[in-house]
């Protein structure tokens, strides 16, 4: 009798180590799992609402003049004369004042920002200025935006150490939109607050594209993560959890 009660006391113990360890594994998984989940609703919401096209996406080399609607778009940059240097991708590039105009009007005026000696049309501006058709399905009505990247022009190697170095947080845009009738607004955003269109005009750079509710989609893949850690860990959780409740319950 005495063995009987010991062993009932030992499977209630491993029972409440196997909830202990399942009630671990999805705390520590369910926060990361459901923002993998919710960024592939939000990719899918967006792909039902808009379809966006970038421009220059991949290095196309897109020239700089475009017509849109009865606009036209046009970007022309004044070069520092006898500057040059490396920027963090090893690229030689002058530093240069670049203005961004509709309709000869000047919208924006970038100062400092590098030019990549050798490239034509946008990708001489790589990053730091994107061109976008943005067509709402609902309406049809579609709209081109001018994205800029409004700091981290700066950024370079002196020697073995980066200067100037802007966390990605902190990265600001503007978005400036034309509309088909030729009506122009401006909307600055950074990485870290931005909406879910602003979201999807944000060019790759070196970590991939931006995320709305999270980035790590866009990353470098592991070989555990995302299958192994958190989607494993949190439906092992929720095994470890259901099982041992439930044989709990059984044994009171």
């Amino acid at each position: 009798m005495a063995k009987g009660i010991m062993m009932k006391k030992f499977r209630k113990v491993r029972l409440a180590l196997i909830l202990l360890l399942g009630t671990f594994l999805f705390a520590v998984s369910i926060p990361v799992t459901s923002e993998l989940v919710m960024e592939k609703v939000y990719d899918f919401e967006m792909q039902n609402k808009y379809r966006i096209t970038e421009l220059n996406e991949m290095y196309k080399g897109v020239p700089t003049e475009y017509e849109f609607g009865g606009s036209k778009i046009d970007i022309y940059r004044i070069l520092k004369e006898n500057e040059s240097y490396k920027d963090t991708w090893d690229r030689l590039v002058v530093p240069a004042a670049i203005y961004i105009t509709v309709d000869s009007l000047t919208q924006e005026v970038l100062k400092d920002y590098p030019v990549e000696i050798g490239q034509e049309g946008l990708n001489q501006y790589t990053h730091y200025i994107s061109y976008w058709r943005v067509l709402d399905k609902k309406t049809d009505q579609e709209s081109f935006v001018i994205v800029l990247q409004m700091n981290g022009a700066k950024e370079r190697m002196i020697g073995n150490k980066m200067e100037d170095f802007v966390p990605i947080e902190e990265l600001k845009y503007m978005a400036i939109t034309i509309e088909e009738d030729g009506t122009l607004t401006k909307e600055p955003f950074t990485y870290k607050n931005k909406d879910k269109l602003q979201t999807k005009l944000i060019p790759p750079m070196y970590f991939g594209g931006a995320g709305y509710y999270t980035d790590d989609w866009n990353g470098y893949p592991v070989f555990y993560f995302p299958y192994l850690y958190p989607f494993l860990t949190t439906m092992l959780g929720i095994l470890f959890i259901y099982t041992a409740v439930k044989k709990l319950r059984k044994s009171v």
